[in-house]
């Protein structure tokens, strides 16, 4: 069904997932003692994903009968220089991701696991949203720059993104 490799891999990305989830709450929060409450709400709304992620490879290994060994996550970063420094970690924490989730795939196109490959490949098309997101976001808190102005009028677009 899966080989040891491909079954560390599963778990380990279920860990991942777990911490993407805690930085983003670190990065919500952040956002919180900022006065940005759109930024926080994008932020919190993100987390909740990433723990929807975790479960759908936790509901994934349970309908295969695999074993599930949870592990705890690095602690996130909490503090930040600027907003723009969120944003940046937050590209390259997807980057990170995006990456782990094609090794799953590769993995499983090698193993013949095609039942993983399938599932992952949902994972896959995710991955290039959670780019184009951070990507964009990224290039827009740095239009921003210094206006004041300009940095509350992208906290209320991202907090209505967030709704």
């Amino acid at each position: 069904m899966a080989s040891e490799a491909l079954l560390q891999k599963l778990n380990e990305q279920i860990t991942h997932e777990l911490g993407a989830e805690m930085q983003y709450l670190a990065m919500s929060f952040w956002f919180e003692r900022e006065n940005l409450q759109g930024m926080a709400k994008w932020f919190l709304a993100q987390a909740v994903e990433e723990h929807e992620h975790a479960m759908k490879i936790v509901t994934f290994l349970n309908e295969w009968d695999l074993p599930i060994t949870l592990v705890s996550p690095p602690n996130p970063t909490h503090d930040f220089a600027h907003a723009e420094a969120v944003f940046e970690a937050a590209l390259g924490h997807e980057q990170r991701v995006t990456s782990q989730i094609t090794d799953i795939f590769k993995l499983a196109r090698e193993e013949s696991a095609w039942h993983i490959e399938v599932a992952f490949q949902w994972f896959i098309t995710e991955q290039v949203e959670e780019e184009v997101n951070a990507r964009d976001n990224l290039a827009k808190i740095r239009m921003v720059g210094d206006n004041p102005a300009a940095l509350l009028e992208f906290d209320r677009h991202l907090g209505q993104l967030a709704e």
